[in-house]
């Protein structure tokens, strides 16, 4: 059926078999498409319940200021007054969690993450300078850092 009706493409157009039998297919593409939509059509459209999603969206937005959103994650800290280290402060790098390490300056959540992996892989650091094998610590990081932390 689909030869013949192919063929008849091709001699009514002036195409080629692979030309004739692309048409062809895309012409099937198209009625099955529309069947489907006409049918979806006829059961009306999709309900669906915002009242959850809508009640959470609101409960958020009113916590949060438009300024203060900005300068806020996901659980509510505030960046712009977290805890940073006093300056002649150090950090022990075999001790430290992930929560001490962000108070070093320079070092966010993915760095301190980081940092805990490679302990946990590689054992305690003996030196600050095996700083620089965690990734993401370049030379340049790893000087900015180096007051701060120790190795003991």
């Amino acid at each position: 059926m689909f030869s013949r009706l192919r063929q008849r493409i091709q001699n009514q157009f002036g195409l080629t078999k692979s030309e004739a039998g692309i048409v062809l297919f895309l012409c099937i593409g198209l009625l099955i498409g529309g069947s489907a939509k006409l049918i979806q059509m006829d059961q009306g459209p999709e309900s669906f319940d915002f009242r959850t999603s809508d009640s959470l969206f609101a409960a958020a937005s009113a916590k949060v200021d438009s300024i203060v959103a900005a300068d806020e994650d996901t659980t509510g800290r505030d960046f712009r007054t977290s805890q940073k280290l006093a300056e002649g402060s150090q950090i022990d790098l075999n001790v430290a969690n992930i929560e001490d390490l962000m108070m070093i300056p320079g070092v966010g959540k993915i760095t301190a993450q980081r940092i805990v992996e490679f302990r946990m892989t590689n054992g305690k650091f003996k030196s600050v300078e095996e700083l620089g094998n965690v990734k993401g610590i370049g030379l340049k990081k790893l000087e900015k850092i180096r007051p701060f932390v120790k190795a003991e």
